[in-house]
């Protein structure tokens, strides 16, 4: 395409591309001020509801699976379907959905669900595309400075997600966890899988602000559970989101077309685990073949996304391009 671009550069008037460059950072602008405007709109009710739940808990503490807490989820929910719904501009393609809605959970065993990590549009997506059924069940590893952002944090709170706690400030690829916090909260997850739940989070660690399409590590650490415990496995790759939202902007919204493949790693964790030929004796390198097979499953699916038009490249590097500049 660059090629053929080039090649009819010399027939173009010049005034042709800065009008183009113009009217395309214009669509981009209104995109994201009309799409925050939605998101915000939408979720300023699901904040009151979350709120007034906060401030009950003082005299009556929420459960696990209080009414206060599912309604929070339930909304949240509803809520940004909706602003995905209204912002037709952020074009959406999910393969697997109907499976997904379908068989989440419905064999008797928990579940849980793993998904590479871009752009806080990956939240948003994740949320939206999980069965009004089953969303009420659910409990995320999240990164803790998001409970410190206003009104998001007061949600994500009486969601009753689980902060995944650092010793300093996170930094761009590296960081260190608190690891006798950590065990505590991957044992709250797992104590929340063993009650028939359903667990979320992104085993890259951190967003991707690289390469996106090169995903980074799984961390095996969070598939212990999946050992421990026998489990559904469901992996989302998604591509294109980190083009609406880049990981290094303060908003998302932009005109984008977003790729989704929703697909079932295996309908029991220690049945895959039991059919391979190597004898995991310990749990750890078992913890370690589920993440690696997540991982490359997920990469497939993210190379074929790519393959198929997912993502903007630039010619030099191949990495997505966002269509906002980066901060």
């Amino acid at each position: 395409m660059g090629c053929l671009a080039s090649a009819k550069s010399s027939a173009r008037p010049a005034a042709v591309q800065p009008a183009s460059q113009e009217s395309t950072g214009f669509m981009q602008t209104m995109g994201i001020v009309f799409f925050n405007i939605i998101l915000i709109l939408c979720t300023l009710p699901v904040y009151v509801i979350a709120k007034v739940s906060i401030i009950l808990a003082m005299c009556k503490p929420m459960r696990a699976n209080s009414y206060r807490r599912k309604a929070v989820l339930i909304s949240t929910c509803i809520a940004w379907r909706i602003a995905l719904g209204l912002s037709c501009w952020i074009r959406r393609d999910c393969e697997g959905l109907r499976e997904f809605h379908a068989t989440l959970g419905n064999n008797g065993r928990p579940a849980v669900i793993v998904a590479n990590h871009a752009s806080f549009m990956d939240t948003i997506l994740l949320v939206a595309l999980t069965p009004l059924s089953k969303i009420s069940h659910v409990k995320m590893l999240i990164a803790s400075h998001l409970l410190k952002i206003p009104c998001l944090g007061t949600i994500a709170s009486a969601m009753g997600h689980l902060a995944v706690p650092y010793k300093q400030k996170a930094s761009e690829g590296s960081f260190e966890l608190d690891k006798e916090l950590m065990a505590v909260r991957q044992q709250e997850l797992q104590d929340h899988v063993v009650a028939g739940n359903i667990a979320a989070w992104f085993p890259e660690g951190t967003m991707n602000r690289d390469n996106i399409q090169d995903i980074k590590t799984f961390r095996a650490g969070g598939f212990t559970l999946t050992v421990n415990v026998d489990v559904q496995i469901w992996c989302v790759a998604e591509v294109g989101q980190s083009i609406c939202w880049p990981a290094r902007s303060s908003a998302g919204g932009a005109p984008c077309k977003i790729g989704v493949r929703i697909f079932k790693l295996c309908e029991s964790s220690k049945g895959l685990l039991a059919a391979q030929t190597e004898d995991f004796k310990d749990p750890h390198d078992a913890a370690v073949f589920l993440a690696n097979l997540a991982h490359e499953q997920i990469q497939e699916r993210v190379n074929q996304l790519v393959a198929d038009g997912y993502g903007e490249k630039r010619a030099d590097t191949g990495i997505a391009e966002p269509l906002l500049g980066k901060t």
